[in-house]
C-alpha cells in the first residue's frame, strides 16, 4: 500500500522548496477564483450559449498545442526559459481583467454580449498562457532538480494545489449563492478581484526559482526526427485518451443548464472535483517515487472510464443525478490528476535526456490537438441540439469509450515496481542556480 509518507512531506516543506510551494498556492487561488469554477456560471448568468462555454473552456488545452513550437521559441530567445516562463505566468493574474469586465457589465458600461465576448477572450488567452506556463515550469523543474527530487517536488506541488483548491471552493459555493442574491454581479467581481490579488504569488514565485541557465535546443538533423518507438506508442495512446477528454462537457455546465442546479452548487462541484484530484495526486505521487508510471497511467484511464459511466447515469429523470454528478467529478479529477502525474513521469522516463524539449513539445502538441478536436465535436453537438440532455449523455459515453480503449492499449511494465525510479535521499545540501551560458563555472550553454 503506497500511502503518503510524512517524511516526504517534511522534505518538501524544506526552505529551499519555498518557491515551488508558493507556485502551488498561487495556482490554487487562480484555479479557484479565476478559472472554470467561476467563469462557467458567470457566462451562463450573462446568457452565453452552452456551446460557447465549452469552446472557451477547451481553448486553453487545445491552445497548448503551441508547446510544439517550444524548441523554436527557445532558440529564438537564446535559451531564456526563465524569461519565457515568467512572462507566461503573469497571465495567472487575469482575475484583475475579469473583475474589471464584470464590473463594467454590472454598472451598465458594457452590454451583456460585449461582456461575454471580452470574458471569453480573456479566459481563452489567459488560461492558454497558464497551461503553457505550467508545462514550462515542469520542464524547468526537470532541468534544475535531479530526478529523485523532481519525483518528490512535482506530485506534492499538485497535491498542495488541490488541497488548497478544495478548501477554497467548497465554502465559496455557499458564499456565491448568498452574494449573488444580495449583490448580483458584484459577488463575482469580489471573487475575481481577490483571485487576481492572490494569484500574484505565482509569477513572483516563478521568478525566485533556481535559474535553469540557458536551455538551448539543438536543431534536429534530417533523419533524426523520429522519436523512440515506445515513446511514440505512449504518445498515440495519450492522444486517443485526449479525444475523450475533449468530449466531456463541463460538469458545471450540465448541472446548471440541464439539472437546474444553482451557481453555488456548480462551484461546490468544482470543490469536490478538487478533492478527488487531491486524493489522486497523493496516491499517485507517493507511488511514483518507486513505482511504475505505466500501471498508474492505465489505472487512471480505468478510473476515468468509471467516472464517465457515473455521469451517464446522471440523467434528469434520476432523482440521484446530482450525487452521480458529484461522484463523476471526483473520479474524473482524481483519475485525471493521477494520470497527469503518471504521464509526466512516463514522458521523462521514455524521452532521451538530450531530447526532452523535443519530446515534450511533440507530446504536448499532439495530445492538446486531440483534446481540441474532441472539444470541437462536443461544441458542435451542443449547437446542433442545445438543451438536450441526451446529447450530454452521449458525449459522456463517448468519453468513456475513448478512455476504455486507452486502458486496453496502454503498455505496462511487468511489475508494479520500476527499476528506473530508485529511492533517493530526500535532502540535498542546497539548490543552486544552473550556470548561465556566460557563467565562469561553465562556459557552455545547457543543452536539453
Amino acid at each position: 500500500m503506497h500511502l503518503p509518507r510524512p517524511t516526504r512531506w517534511r522534505a518538501f516543506a524544506a526552505a529551499r522548496y519555498r518557491p515551488f510551494q508558493a507556485i502551488a498556492a498561487g495556482q490554487a487561488f487562480t484555479a479557484s477564483y479565476a478559472s472554470d469554477a467561476l467563469f462557467v456560471p458567470l457566462l451562463l448568468h450573462l446568457g452565453a450559449p452552452p456551446a460557447l462555454v465549452v469552446v472557451v473552456g477547451a481553448t486553453p488545452v487545445g491552445g497548448a498545442a503551441l508547446q510544439a513550437l517550444a524548441p523554436q521559441i527557445l532558440r529564438r530567445l537564446k535559451g531564456n526559459l526563465r524569461g519565457l516562463t515568467v512572462a507566461l505566468a503573469i497571465a495567472e493574474t487575469r482575475g484583475f481583467v475579469l473583475a474589471a469586465i464584470v464590473a463594467g457589465v454590472a454598472v451598465g458600461a458594457l452590454s451583456d454580449p460585449v461582456g461575454i465576448a471580452l470574458i471569453s477572450l480573456t479566459v481563452a488567452i489567459g488560461q492558454t498562457a497558464g497551461v503553457l506556463s505550467g508545462s514550462n515550469i515542469s520542464l524547468w523543474t526537470a532541468v534544475v532538480l535531479p530526478d529523485a527530487e523532481r519525483r518528490l517536488v512535482g506530485p506534492r506541488m499538485g497535491a498542495l494545489t488541490m488541497a488548497l483548491s478544495t478548501a477554497f471552493l467548497l465554502p465559496a459555493g455557499l458564499v456565491l449563492d448568498a452574494g449573488t442574491h444580495a449583490f448580483g454581479l458584484g459577488a463575482y467581481v469580489a471573487f475575481l478581484l481577490f483571485g487576481g490579488i492572490t494569484s500574484m504569488m505565482t509569477p513572483l514565485a516563478v521568478a525566485r526559482l533556481p535559474r535553469p541557465g540557458r536551455v538551448l535546443v539543438a536543431r534536429e538533423a534530417a533523419g533524426s526526427t523520429e522519436m523512440p518507438p515506445a515513446f511514440q506508442r505512449f504518445t498515440n495512446v495519450s492522444a486517443v485518451a485526449g479525444v475523450g477528454q475533449g468530449l466531456i462537457p463541463s460538469l458545471s455546465l450540465y448541472s446548471l443548464s440541464i439539472l437546474g442546479m444553482s451557481a453555488g452548487f456548480a462551484v461546490a462541484l468544482s470543490g469536490v472535483a478538487a478533492a478527488g484530484a487531491l486524493v489522486g495526486s497523493l496516491a499517485a505521487g507517493s507511488f511514483l517515487l518507486g513505482g511504475t508510471s505505466s500501471r498508474v497511467l492505465r489505472a487512471s484511464f480505468l478510473v476515468r472510464t468509471v467516472a464517465a459511466i457515473s455521469c451517464v447515469a446522471a440523467v434528469p429523470a434520476n432523482p440521484s443525478a446530482p450525487i452521480f454528478l458529484l461522484i463523476g467529478a471526483a473520479l474524473f479529477n482524481g483519475g485525471g490528476n493521477a494520470g497527469a502525474l503518471a504521464t509526466n513521469e512516463r514522458l521523462y522516463r521514455l524521452a532521451p535526456p538530450q531530447s526532452r524539449v523535443h519530446c515534450q513539445s511533440r507530446f504536448v502538441g499532439l495530445t492538446s490537438g486531440s483534446v481540441g478536436a474532441g472539444a470541437l465535436v462536443c461544441a458542435a453537438a451542443l449547437v446542433a441540439a442545445p438543451g438536450a440532455w441526451a446529447v450530454y449523455t452521449a458525449l459522456y459515453a463517448g468519453s468513456g469509450i475513448s478512455r476504455a480503449i486507452a486502458t486496453f492499449r496502454t503498455e505496462v511494465s511487468p511489475s508494479w515496481h520500476s527499476p528506473s525510479a530508485p529511492q533517493a535521499p530526500l535532502a540535498e545540501p542546497e539548490l543552486r542556480d544552473a550556470p548561465d551560458a556566460e557563467s565562469p563555472l561553465d562556459g557552455r550553454p545547457r543543452p536539453v
